[in-house]
C-alpha cells in the first residue's frame, strides 16, 4: 500500500522502520514496538505488514497528540481533522490490503491487524467538592460519583488501569437480565456497571464463575459495581454475602 502523501507529506519511510523493527525483533517475533510519535502511523504499518511476511505477533503501541490539520491541507479538505484520525484510517486500510495481498498464504485469516483507540482524559470518578458552603449541594451531587458524560467502557479501562491489567485482554460483553456485564480475561474479572443491580444477577455471576472453572480452569475471579448498583443496603449486604460463598472474596465498588 502507498501512502497518499497529499495527506501527510512527510511519513516516516515504511521501508526504513521495518528494517529496524525487524534487526530489533528477529529473535522474538513477540516484541512489543512503541512509538512516541506516531504520525501517520508508518510503525503501525510496517509492524503489520513485517507480520505477514515472516509469521510474527508482534505488536504496536502509537502515540500521537491529536494535533490539528491546516484548514487548507489535502487531509483536511478529506475529513481528517487531525493527524490521530489520518493515523488511524491508515491501520484500517493498510491491515486490509495486507491481507488483501497476502491472501494465497496460509494462515493469513489468522494475521492480527486490529487495533484499539484509547484517549488520555481525566478520572470518571468525581472529585470530592470541600467547599462547606455548598455541603447540601456537593452530598447530593455525591450520590453518584461518576461523570455524566462517561460511558461504561469508559469507567471500565479506568478499572482496567487502577488493577494494572493489560489493556489489550480479550474483553466479552455479555447481557443477562438486561444488564451488561464485562468478562475480562476468561472471568479473571467481571464487571457490571450497571444500575438497580439485583441478587438474580449476583447469581448469574456465580454461575459464570463455575463455567469458567469447569472451562478455563479459573482459579479467582474478581468483581467490580459501582457504588450505585445497588438500590438500597440490604440488597447490596445480601449480594456480597453470595460472592463470598461461593469463592468470590474480592469484590470493590468503584
Amino acid at each position: 500500500m502507498n501512502f497518499d502523501k497529499r495527506l501527510f507529506p512527510k511519513p516516516k519511510p515504511i521501508g526504513t522502520i521495518k528494517r529496524c523493527i525487524l534487526i530489533s525483533s528477529l529473535l522474538k517475533k513477540s516484541d512489543l514496538i512503541l512509538d512516541f510519535f506516531s504520525g501517520s502511523a508508518t510503525t503501525a504499518h510496517a509492524v503489520m505488514k513485517l507480520n505477514s511476511e515472516d509469521g510474527g505477533n508482534r505488536k504496536f503501541i502509537c502515540v500521537q497528540l491529536p494535533e490539528p490539520t491546516d484548514e487548507k491541507s489535502e487531509a483536511y479538505k478529506a475529513g481528517y481533522k487531525n493527524i490521530c484520525e489520518i493515523g488511524k484510517e491508515r491501520i484500517r486500510r493498510a491491515g486490509d490490503k495486507i491481507v488483501e495481498e497476502n491472501s494465497d498464504k496460509e494462515d493469513i485469516n489468522k494475521l492480527d491487524i486490529g487495533f484499539k483507540v484509547l484517549k488520555l482524559d481525566s478520572s470518571n470518578i468525581k472529585t470530592w467538592d470541600s467547599d462547606y458552603e455548598n455541603l447540601e449541594e456537593n452530598l447530593m451531587d455525591s450520590i453518584d460519583n461518576i461523570k455524566s458524560d462517561r460511558s461504561a467502557e469508559d469507567l471500565l479501562y479506568e478499572v482496567l488501569l487502577k488493577y494494572g491489567l493489560d489493556l489489550t485482554l480479550p474483553i466479552e460483553e455479555l447481557e443477562i437480565d438486561g444488564k451488561k456485564l464485562f468478562n475480562i480475561g476468561f472471568g479473571s474479572l467481571v464487571c457490571c456497571l450497571d444500575e438497580n443491580i439485583t441478587t438474580d444477577i449476583v447469581e448469574k455471576i456465580v454461575h459464570l464463575k463455575k463455567e469458567f472453572e469447569a472451562n478455563y480452569g479459573l482459579e479467582k475471579m474478581r468483581v467490580v459495581f459501582r457504588d450505585s448498583s445497588f438500590s438500597d443496603s440490604v440488597i447490596k449486604t445480601n449480594a456480597l454475602q453470595i460472592l463470598k460463598q461461593n469463592g468470590i472474596d474480592e469484590v470493590v465498588s468503584v
